[in-house]
């Protein structure tokens, strides 16, 4: 039988395959984190968790450097992007009371707000497909990041661009607008603000009493202080307003009530299982490929597991979630910090991934690893140059940064910091070996010069 990724999300939901507690050491964690968080700097919390019992959380670092506040496990933090998980379930609890279809128009919603409003549809804006044009830039965080706004419909108002940048439903491109307007969307349908919306159904019900759609200037108990890289010195995150992030960006949580959030999807308490698995399935693009997004859920295959991940990088604060479902096992990795070059808590979650599933990860020999590298001349005209350090394949595309190779076979290797694939392949060209860099339905060939 062929498994497709629908089945296997199935099958993940009928039992589970691998305890992983043998695995989880708590010392090569602590190493791990040590080694990236300073104990006078920002910290870091780590929380493990797996059918119902927490394997391992501990916190690092600080809180509140200037008085000298130890992180705690108890301690909040804006979430960021992870925020989007809560806004798609909002969405999929709303289908399944009959108050909206995945099929409406935007233009239903908001008229005129696009002049592609008619074909841009509820799963487009959810999957990241629709097209639309981001205005959360570089600009945008040094200037407009500041305005506060009354709603979210002046929100969308404000930072209506009638650029549309593909077809809807051609393409998976990331942008925090999509998640703005289903906020307002929630708020149409519900006839709730999205906040209330929010809390009233799904964090009364999972006990989630630590989280909040918080309003401007509100004041959250055990909120961490965020901080930013300015100049080589850590320094006070910039101001933003949060009125802008509704749906995109704006819970503040903690650790333990993200916990709660998983058990209560996977125990069907907000949302039920089909539409579950709709959230968590890559989204199928009009040409029959497969994203590598579903319904504000990252999906992907990593340890050779089906892996459902986000993370969220916000003023201040950064995030990463990584959730196994055939081995029910949830992985947290939060940092006051929102500089990946101070603390990246995207590549701390994969070490500490990498160590509990080691035992699963592919051998290589040093003469296979030689095999592949060197410098290869992609079809689309860049460079991707591939290096070894010890046993360690890195790539480093056109001169860019290096990120880690880990093998899931002989010839396929996850990239480490994204939802990438890097296949080697025995060429026709004169025997030279070729590649193929993918993610989703998105790939690149090319052949060693």
């Amino acid at each position: 039988m062929k498994l497709t990724f629908k089945t296997v999300i199935i099958l993940c939901f009928t039992f589970y395959c691998t305890d992983t507690a043998s695995q989880v050491k708590s010392a090569q964690i602590d190493s791990i984190i040590n080694t990236t968080v300073k104990n006078d700097g920002p910290g870091a919390i780590v929380f493990i968790k797996q059918k119902g019992k927490v394997l391992y959380k501990k916190a690092f670092g600080k809180a509140n450097i200037e008085n000298n506040v130890d992180m705690d496990i108890k301690n909040s933090f804006n979430i960021g992007s992870i925020s989007k998980e809560f806004t798609a379930i909002s969405i999929l609890q709303l289908l399944e009371k009959g108050k909206l279809s995945l099929n409406d128009a935007l233009n239903s919603y908001i008229p005129n707000y696009s002049k592609n409003g008619d074909n841009i549809k509820i799963k487009h804006l959810l999957s990241h497909t629709s097209g639309l044009k981001s205005h959360t830039d570089t600009i945008w965080a040094n200037t407009d990041a500041r305005n506060y706004f009354e709603s979210s419909k002046e929100v969308l108002n404000y930072f209506k661009n009638d650029t549309i940048k593909f077809e809807a439903g051609k393409n998976h491109d990331y942008c925090n607008l999509n998640f703005n307007i289903l906020a307002y969307i929630v708020e149409k349908a519900s006839g709730m603000e999205y906040a209330d919306y929010v809390d009233e159904n799904i964090f009364k019900p999972l006990g989630m009493t630590n989280s909040y759609v918080p309003d401007e200037g509100q004041v959250i108990p055990n909120l961490a202080t965020g901080y930013e890289l300015k100049n080589n010195a850590i320094v006070y995150a910039r101001y933003h307003s949060i009125s802008q992030t509704r749906g995109s960006s704006s819970i503040h949580s903690t650790v333990e009530d993200l916990s709660k959030w998983y058990d209560g999807l996977m125990s069907s308490k907000v949302i039920s299982r089909e539409n579950l698995i709709k959230a968590w399935t890559p989204f199928t693009l009009n040409n029959g490929k497969k994203s590598v997004y579903g319904y504000g859920f990252y999906s992907d295959q990593k340890f050779n597991k089906t892996a459902i991940f986000h993370n969220g990088f916000i003023f201040g604060y950064s995030i990463s979630d990584m959730y196994f479902p055939e081995d029910d096992l949830l992985i947290l990795v939060v940092s006051n910090i929102s500089d990946i070059n101070v603390i990246n808590t995207n590549t701390l979650l994969f070490d500490i991934t990498s160590s509990i599933y080691k035992n699963e990860i592919t051998e290589l020999t040093t003469s296979l690893l030689d095999s592949y590298i060197g410098t290869y001349i992609m079809n689309q005209g860049f460079k991707a140059e591939i290096f070894r350090e010890g046993l360690q394949l890195l790539i480093a595309v056109d001169g860019g940064k290096a990120n880690e190779l880990f093998p899931e076979t002989e010839t396929l290797f996850m990239v480490k910091d994204f939802p990438a694939k890097v296949e080697f392949t025995p060429s026709t060209n004169e025997g030279n070996m070729g590649i193929v860099l993918s993610m989703g339905s998105d790939r690149f060939e090319g052949v060693k010069e």
